[in-house]
């Protein structure tokens, strides 16, 4: 799934390539309903079609678009589910596989969503008002948008009884930070991933408000250059511990393992984390 790092640079490549751009025109492919709801794809087409492109923002793993048409506004929220992202395309060039909505700009270019499982979200919000959206209400402070709040951390995970590794998956912890990020960050705190997070200490929490801001800056540093940007399987593999069971651990030698937690894999060193 894209977390936050990837859903950063969808964030970059729509800022660069529509801020300040018309979309001439909407297509949506068969089968992309879904993606849309409430809209369906006529109404969702005649909503965008014309719109200027005025920003792109970041709110966890959602990308908010804002433009507008003449003197109103409105909004495209963006979720990439499972397996979204976002494509430029340049004038002429052939449409990728796995299309599901093309946005066609005045420069002859088109900015693609592509979604191999389909499980992401494309929204109309009326008025640009994604204050009104309660999806974003609930999300927790963006990890690595402002120095983490360990006190408000800490009285967080003192709240419940889960796995440190579960709860940060909860969007309403910490914005943005998913499966791999946080198997990362956990392992670069030098925390076992099945403890019980109300049974942290306040010096293991700001390990782990470190280890996120760790995780989380070493993957954005990937986006500069010519790198691969979104992390996909069978593509380069630049992470500590995530998908190198078997392998040693770059910090002790110590053979990395896999476990499975709330039905996701978890990556960790026994050595370092126990």
């Amino acid at each position: 799934m894209p977390e936050g790092p990837e859903v950063e640079f969808a964030a970059r490549l729509l800022r660069e390539r529509a801020v300040g751009r018309t979309v001439e025109a909407v297509a949506v492919t068969r089968g992309a309903g879904r993606l849309l709801r409430p809209l369906g794809p006529a109404a969702f087409s005649r909503a965008l079609a014309g719109a200027r492109v005025e920003g792109v923002a970041r709110r966890g793993k959602h990308l908010l678009v804002t433009a507008a048409i003449g003197a109103a506004r409105l909004g495209l929220l963006s979720h990439l589910g499972m397996t979204g992202k976002w494509i430029g395309r340049a004038a002429g060039g052939a449409p990728p596989a796995h299309l599901r909505a093309s946005l066609r700009l005045d420069d002859g270019t088109a900015l693609d969503y592509v979604d191999p499982r389909g499980f992401g979200r494309l929204r109309i919000v009326a008025g640009a008002r994604f204050d009104e959206v309660a999806a974003l209400a609930a999300l927790g402070p963006v990890a690595l948008a402002a120095p983490i709040d360990v006190a408000r951390l800490a009285a967080r995970l003192a709240r419940t009884r889960r796995s440190i590794k579960v709860a940060l998956l909860d969007q309403r912890l910490l914005a943005g930070l998913g499966n791999i990020h946080a198997g990362e960050a956990l392992w670069r705190a030098r925390l076992d991933p099945r403890r019980r997070a109300d049974r942290l200490g306040s010096p293991e929490v700001a390990a782990l408000a470190r280890g996120v801001t760790a995780a989380v800056r070493f993957a954005l540093g990937r986006l500069r250059g010519p790198g691969i940007r979104y992390v996909e399987e069978g593509g380069e593999n630049p992470f500590r511990v995530y998908g190198r069971a078997g392998a040693p651990c770059p910090r002790c030698g110590e053979a990395i393992r896999r476990i499975v937690q709330g039905g996701r894999s978890t990556f960790l060193c026994r050595r370092c984390q126990g």
